[in-house]
């Protein structure tokens, strides 16, 4: 029995180096590769040998993010431009449009307003170039003429001459007040009521200061853009058109601080041109001051020779109106 338990033990050693023998000899034997039947050679080249870089060959290499800037983008109105419109374009509420533009009165955006664009959603404005500003057009100012409100606001005036020999276009200006005792400057956009000036021709400049506003300030009228048409200072047929206003239906109060124009205006052109009319009503005092101005659009494009009637009321808010004039242009 002895004899037996010795001998199960000699064979249970020897079983156990064979075993282990075994698993010395598989781990000599060479790693089979993954992928059968391929042959893998080192990679040899002729050239000198490519130094190592972190970026594989054929992928993408990183761009520098570019620095963002806090400067604001502007728009510079056209047409019948509403500041919802403008806040909608640009991905932005009308809250934070107008938060932007605090001095801009949204019932008098005229063409040429320069509106400031924010960032939505209070992120950094887009990156910015620095273009050198152009400067404006030679054009000629009359004096600013200004009037104290009931509320305490200040209404200017001016009279804008274009003395160029060809028709301006683009035009933008701003009033400013200055208080003579501090210095402190604040400034309005003009309400410009037309988009273009004809060879020799004058436009009204408006604007609205709310209160409160210093006593006796110093105003002051800056242009701030004007170019010829179409940068060549070619009209196009439409630019170029012909407005007539029918000047018979324009009725001043008995007392004189308001006067109603309910006429019509047509344009002549070339056959196939087509566009909306617009309209400014101007009033002025026995003096040839500026005490009003209201502008009519039509809703709809017409067609050359088409009568459009309109009705605009207007009020004075200085001398009593001696006059009203109506100026027209045509714009698509």
């Amino acid at each position: 029995m002895r004899n037996m338990k010795t001998r199960s033990i000699v064979f249970l050693i020897t079983a156990a180096f064979l075993l282990l023998s075994g698993c010395q000899k598989s781990d000599a034997t060479p790693a089979v590769s993954l992928f059968p039947g391929e042959e893998l050679t080192p990679y040899a080249t002729s050239t000198v040998t490519p130094i190592a870089t972190a970026t594989q060959p054929n992928a993408p290499t990183e761009t520098a993010v570019p620095t963002m800037t806090s400067t604001p983008r502007t728009h510079i109105v056209q047409g019948n431009d509403t500041l919802f419109e403008i806040a909608a374009k640009n991905g932005l509420t009308l809250a934070e449009i107008k938060a932007a533009n605090p001095d801009v009165n949204p019932y008098l955006l005229g063409p040429g307003t320069v509106i400031i664009i924010p960032a939505p959603n209070g992120q950094a404005a887009a990156p910015t170039q620095n273009i050198p500003a152009a400067t404006p057009w030679p054009m000629t100012f009359s004096d600013p003429q200004c009037t104290p409100s009931l509320t305490g606001g200040f209404y200017c005036f001016a009279e804008l001459l274009n003395p160029q020999p060809m028709m301006a276009d683009s035009l933008s200006a701003r009033f400013t007040l200055t208080d003579p005792a501090t210095g402190e400057v604040v400034t309005q956009p003009a309400l410009v009521p037309l988009t273009r000036l004809a060879s020799g021709g004058s436009l009204p400049l408006f604007a609205y200061f709310p209160p409160p506003v210093a006593v006796s300030p110093q105003v002051g009228l800056q242009l701030l853009t004007a170019t010829s048409v179409n940068q060549t200072g070619t009209p196009s047929p439409l630019q170029s058109a012909l407005v007539t206003v029918d000047q018979a239906g324009i009725t001043i109060s008995t007392n004189g601080l308001s006067a109603v124009v309910t006429t019509q205006a047509k344009f002549d052109a070339e056959q196939g041109v087509t566009g909306r009319i617009w309209i400014a009503a101007v009033a002025y005092d026995a003096n040839g001051k500026i005490v009003g101005i209201r502008r009519f659009v039509s809703p709809n494009a017409v067609n050359p020779g088409e009568w459009v009637p309109f009705t605009l009321n207007i009020y004075s808010i200085g001398e009593k109106i001696e006059k009203v004039e109506l100026f027209g242009e045509v714009n698509p």
